[in-house]
């Protein structure tokens, strides 16, 4: 066969064995088969070497890494479980100074959420020391021990206070997406696809290719990185299984890899 070149993503469909699609993901970057046959060698003769080998079970494996995060691959890989929530919280830090109009929460303004009222607490910071002090929330008029804080997240002390650093601990909500790992969680096995271009590197046409696991497992390690200046990506493993006889695999083949060449 002629030299292939990959050059763009591919799509991954996974279908629960039954047929139906389970999950898609079309920015898979990588998709990497490593198919492992091993010799058990049986020793005992007049020389060094084996007299014999018996071949050892098969272990057979395949990664995929993505480009950003994706809850799909956290789903395959470790059994989590995605779902959507209209009103979920998130903690806040923030720093800053009280002004002559107070200190304004930033988070559910840029993020358009909205903040949760008594989740706060408020600190002075000593800047020599880093030292924090607990202010108390009142309803109105606060002393130099004490802060009011608005509907909308608008902090007031005394005047003592003015112009001091001050931290913020709080939570705010909005709708988002969560992926949940129990500590009793078991991934499911599934059919898996992967469908991509190669490009002829004689004449420039693109090649459809397409690597099917007829059941595979998800397991291992899910690699979920977070790096400043670099794009997070998403790795897992899959193990490959005996899928056995179906309507589309009458041959009970592990794995195929199919070239339009």
């Amino acid at each position: 066969m002629r030299p292939l070149v990959f050059d763009g993503v591919g799509t991954v469909v996974a279908y629960d064995l039954d047929g139906k699609v389970k999950y898609v993901e079309d920015k898979v970057t990588k998709l990497t088969l490593q198919l492992q046959f091993d010799w058990q060698a049986v020793m005992g003769g007049d020389s060094g070497y084996a007299f014999h080998y018996t071949a050892g079970d098969l272990q057979d494996k395949a990664s995929i890494e993505v480009p950003r995060y994706s809850p799909i691959i956290a789903d395959m890989s470790q059994g989590a479980t995605t779902k959507r929530i209209t009103d979920m919280e998130f903690d806040e830090t923030e720093q800053g100074l009280l002004g002559t109009d107070g200190y304004t929460i930033k988070a559910p303004t840029k993020y358009a959420g909205t903040f949760t009222e008594e989740s706060d607490q408020v600190y002075i910071v000593d800047v020599d020391t880093d030292e924090r002090t607990l202010l108390t929330r009142v309803a109105s008029t606060p002393t130099d021990q004490q802060y009011t804080i608005s509907a909308t997240g608008k902090i007031v002390s005394s005047d003592a206070n003015k112009g001091r650093e001050i931290l913020v601990t709080y939570k705010w909500s909005k709708e988002g997406t969560e992926t949940a790992f129990d500590g009793n969680r078991r991934p499911a096995p599934f059919k898996l696809t992967h469908r991509f271009e190669l490009i002829d590197d004689k004449n420039g046409n693109p090649i459809p290719v397409q690597v099917t696991i007829f059941k595979a497992l998800g397991g291992g390690t899910l690699d979920v990185s977070q790096e400043r200046k670099k794009p997070s990506t998403t790795t897992i493993d899959l193990q490959v299984m005996e899928p056995g006889r179906s309507a589309d695999n009458p041959e009970g083949h592990a794995m195929t890899i199919k070239f339009g060449i």
